[in-house]
């Protein structure tokens, strides 16, 4: 996935899925640096890889 492509949902609320590695983030998209995306979630922030998600549903 590209950067570009995943800049335009900055700020908005989200679930990315990883696909076969088993994880669900549901949260609020918060930068895009290099190939990480950090995560806004109720837990906290999370960081996740670009290449490896599969899906991002834009809610």
């Amino acid at each position: 996935m590209t950067n570009e492509l995943i800049n335009k949902y900055v700020g908005k609320k989200c679930i990315i899925s990883t696909g076969s590695f088993g994880t669900n983030v549901k949260g609020t998209i918060a930068a895009v640096k290099e190939n990480w995306i950090e995560i806004e979630t109720s837990k906290g922030q999370e960081l996740i890889n670009a290449e490896f998600i599969q899906s991002i549903k834009i809610l």
